[in-house]
């Protein structure tokens, strides 16, 4: 158990900006999205926009481990009727789009890992939210986030999906497919 961890909550893109800068969220970032399964390229801006955007929208969980003010997880999430995408998405195969906040991003870096903190800032959310279902969605074929994710009670929306395009590391516009998973807050 790593006992230096602090949670943070983030609502607004002044405190984002200022996180950002001090806590290597994006090196943070990279660890989680630049490396297998998903192999996507970001520069530190798009990172940051992303970010402050979901802070505008929403809110974020940091998970700062303090004795280095290190970012060592991030969840960031809006009401689900904010992102209009999805929401289309969701409204296709009968969602109530009131009735969900979504998950935009969620990650925890190398060292930090097997240690529950997806577990802890999802609970943390939970707590900051008045709706009664979270969505989430990943990679089809990333296994640690699917059974993270089941691990919490999520189940797989049968034929849910999206089709994602992003910019692979070698430069290459790539797609591939996202499944969602919900979730009852209880």
């Amino acid at each position: 158990m790593i006992n230096n961890l602090e949670f943070i909550t983030v609502d607004n893109p002044v405190s984002m900006a200022e996180l950002f800068a001090k806590t290597q969220l994006f090196e943070t970032y990279l660890e989680c999205f630049s490396e297998p399964p998903y192999e996507e390229y970001f520069t530190a801006e798009e990172v940051e926009k992303l970010f402050k955007n979901y802070a505008d929208k929403g809110l974020i969980i940091f998970c700062l481990d303090q004795e280095i003010y290190r970012c060592a997880g991030f969840l960031a999430a809006v009401p689900l009727a904010k992102n209009e995408t999805v929401a289309a998405i969701a409204a296709e195969n009968g969602l109530a789009i009131n009735d969900y906040w979504f998950i935009e991003e969620v990650g925890v870096g190398k060292a930090y890992r097997k240690h529950q903190i997806f577990s802890d800032m999802e609970s943390e959310l939970r707590k900051k939210i008045d709706v009664p279902k979270i969505l989430s969605r990943t990679k089809t074929i990333n296994e640690a986030s699917l059974a993270a994710h089941k691990k919490l009670g999520y189940e797989i929306i049968p034929n849910m999906t999206q089709r994602i395009e992003y910019q692979h590391l070698s430069g290459e516009i790539r797609s591939d497919d996202r499944v969602f998973m919900e979730c009852a807050i209880k």
